[in-house]
């Protein structure tokens, strides 16, 4: 009985009913941090190099790496919807 209330509802609601936008969730700076400290690299500073938005959104971070053997240096850190990788 639930299951033809629910083709009933689908039946009168279809030609009305549409799909909700999906945002993408693109990575946040602390997942690109923990990348440069996999690196090696105590991260300091960060800037967007280039960010694009949509379904496959991409952010790439220049993080600066502060104290250690690696002052005064920087790595780049790409990162596509939750996953981030390190470029250089």
């Amino acid at each position: 009985m639930r299951y033809r209330w629910i083709i009933l509802t689908l039946a009168i609601m279809g030609p009305c009913a549409t799909p909700l936008p999906v945002a993408a969730a693109s990575a946040t700076s602390s997942e690109a941090r923990a990348v440069a400290l996999s690196a090696n690299c105590q991260p300091g500073a960060m800037t967007v190099l280039r960010q694009i938005a949509g379904e496959n959104a991409e952010t790439v971070y220049k993080v600066l790496c502060t104290g250690g053997p690696n002052k005064n240096s920087f790595v780049v850190v790409q990162c596509r919807v939750r996953q981030c990788v390190l470029w250089r």
